[in-house]
């Protein structure tokens, strides 16, 4: 059932649909845009890719991502970049704390049968086990893309926490329910999702849905928080202008 989002003006709404847990998902979010990603119960768990959609080729970058930022942990205010220096995403929002993972990467077949085994789930019993690699492929095919285009994910409402130097531990910290993840494309974006497990989750498989809102945003504003947060963002929504230009 889609929850009301009583802070968003109903005729901005452009989509609200949920993603159901094992799902996949795609959509270009046009520049300007913003989409809400909510876990209404708290234990959502989503991976995504992003490419810009007027040239899958620039897609995005996590090492850079993170190396231009000077931090592996994400929170509002923090860009997502292509590995061309252009941003494509912008957290405007977060009500999880910091819930984001740009380490870990994606499921694939191999690391769901060793963490939950062979099976169904949900009330279809033919909704078998699926692993992020295999929702994303199917997705980036109806774009003409396949496993050429596969790049390192970004996971939201987990984190990773980082032990010992350099040990990776999924931190067992969730987002209170009704909480949130919202994204500004500073271009036209192709973003593709995944509803399944995060990666180093094991145990039982029930991945649970999530709620994804498409909104057009109020134009941005010179003192634009995100542009504002970092010397490195403001390069980087400098560098978008030129793109733009």
């Amino acid at each position: 059932m889609i929850t009301e989002h009583k802070n968003l003006k109903s005729e901005t709404i452009v989509l609200d649909e949920v993603l159901p847990g094992g799902g996949k998902w795609s959509k270009i979010i046009k520049r300007g845009q913003k989409i809400r990603i909510s876990t209404e119960d708290g234990l959502g768990s989503l991976s995504a890719l992003f490419y810009n959609a007027d040239n899958t080729a620039e897609r995005f970058n996590s090492a850079d991502t993170v190396k231009i930022q000077y931090n592996a942990f994400f929170e509002k205010g923090k860009v997502l970049y292509s590995e061309l220096g252009h941003i494509l995403f912008s957290i405007t929002e977060d009500t999880t704390g910091g819930l984001m993972d740009a380490i870990a990467g994606m499921s694939n077949p191999r690391i769901v049968e060793k963490n939950f085994g062979n099976g169904t789930f949900g009330e279809i019993r033919n909704r078998y086990y699926k692993s992020d690699r295999e929702n994303f492929l199917v997705e980036l095919g109806k774009y003409g893309m396949g496993k050429r285009d596969v790049i390192p994910c970004m996971n939201f409402f987990r984190k990773v926490d980082v032990k010992e130097g350099s040990k990776l531990v999924l931190s067992q910290k969730h987002p209170k329910p009704g909480s949130y993840i919202e994204l500004r494309a500073e271009m036209n974006v192709l973003l593709v999702l995944s509803n399944t497990p995060h990666v180093m989750e094991s145990g039982e498989y029930n991945p649970s849905p999530v709620q994804l809102t498409i909104y057009n945003a109020e134009p941005m504003t010179a003192d634009d928080f995100c542009m504002h947060y970092t010397p490195q963002a403001k390069r980087g929504f400098e560098n978008n202008a030129r793109y733009f230009a």
